[in-house]
């Protein structure tokens, strides 16, 4: 993959396409050529002929044979022309689509392979935060704030494994033609006030958090799947903001719709990346200098769930700084 990456791509398609051209060219110049010379031939002959009988050479071109003639070569002209404009468009408009394509499966094959190496990563690094605990309590005699500080790390480190566990299964299961969610009325409010305490408890010494959550507000939907919503915004206002950035969430109810927004002061989506943040696998910036830890799905996942309960998801600035991601889900009525 990496001999047809970037720039070769181009020029590969771009040779392939002129020497398409350049063939379909000549060989529309040898149809014109042949089709000019029997016009030329025929007129010759029949030239000679209608002179032999002692007859003028403007008359001939005066007769109704020779503006037949005339007529058949500028008929047979205009259909190579169309020919070759109609060709020359279609293989125009089907390297397009292929460059395309084979430039979007180029970037989802890099999306997979940075997916696989941040799995591992975030796979491998809780794993030896908890190997080194157990190690740790293992083998020393510690007192029992140490051994209940090494316990809540350990927590912690079960916790981050279980919800990258339940996002790659969640994902994998959205990809089924048959997978579809529960309908059960619960209690959103509740869900997104416990969801938002344990981030912020978890994250305090980090982030200034804050919350306006309406009470009282149902959700005809699947409650495990949307408090997978809640959870991923959150986390990634987190992961893309900095020490001392606020995050929020707001839960209210309009006439219409379930408005849930979450919104950060951090370093904020480029324009240019905003339609893209959804898509699977990927992550914003450069993956060259990306610090930020993750592994694409969970924006994934936030779009699909809000899709299977009907709803809609944008994003946006959040002036001065940072960014909004709002969510409207219609009202049962």
């Amino acid at each position: 993959m990496k001999l047809f990456s970037g720039w070769r791509t181009g020029i590969f398609f771009t040779v392939v396409y002129l020497y398409i051209i350049g063939s379909f060219v000549w060989w529309w110049w040898l149809l014109q050529s042949n089709n000019k010379e029997n016009y030329e031939t025929l007129i010759q002959r029949e030239r000679i002929t209608y002179m032999s009988y002692g007859r003028s050479e403007e008359g001939f071109y005066d007769t109704p044979f020779f503006l037949e003639l005339e007529r058949d070569y500028h008929r047979k002209t205009t259909m190579l022309i169309g020919e070759g404009i109609v060709f020359i468009s279609l293989i125009s408009l089907g390297f397009v689509r292929l460059r395309n394509t084979f430039r979007e499966e180029l970037a989802l094959t890099r999306q997979q392979n940075n997916f696989l190496l941040s799995i591992t990563h975030e796979l491998k690094s809780p794993l030896a935060s908890l190997k080194l605990s157990m190690q740790t309590m293992q083998k020393h005699d510690l007192e029992r704030d140490k051994v209940r500080r090494l316990a809540d790390i350990s927590m912690n480190d079960v916790d981050r494994l279980e919800a990258l566990v339940e996002n790659i299964l969640l994902a994998s299961k959205m990809d089924s033609s048959d997978f579809s969610i529960s309908r059960d009325p619960f209690l959103l409010s509740d869900v997104a006030r416990q969801i938002f305490d344990r981030t912020a408890d978890k994250h305090a010494t980090e982030r200034i958090f804050s919350a306006d959550i309406a009470p009282e507000i149902y959700l005809l939907g699947d409650r495990l799947i949307f408090s997978s919503v809640i959870y991923n915004l959150l986390e990634n206002a987190i992961k893309y903001s900095r020490q001392g950035d606020r995050v929020e969430l707001l839960l209210k109810q309009t006439k219409d719709h379930i408005v849930l927004e979450v919104r950060d002061t951090g370093i904020g989506i480029a324009d240019e990346e905003k339609p893209r943040v959804f898509q699977r696998f990927y992550r914003v910036g450069r993956e060259e200098t990306r610090t930020t830890k993750g592994t694409g799905l969970g924006l994934f996942i936030v779009k699909q769930a809000v899709h299977f309960h009907q709803g809609t998801i944008s994003v946006s600035d959040n002036l001065p700084q940072g960014t909004r991601f709002i969510i409207h889900i219609p009202v049962e009525k």
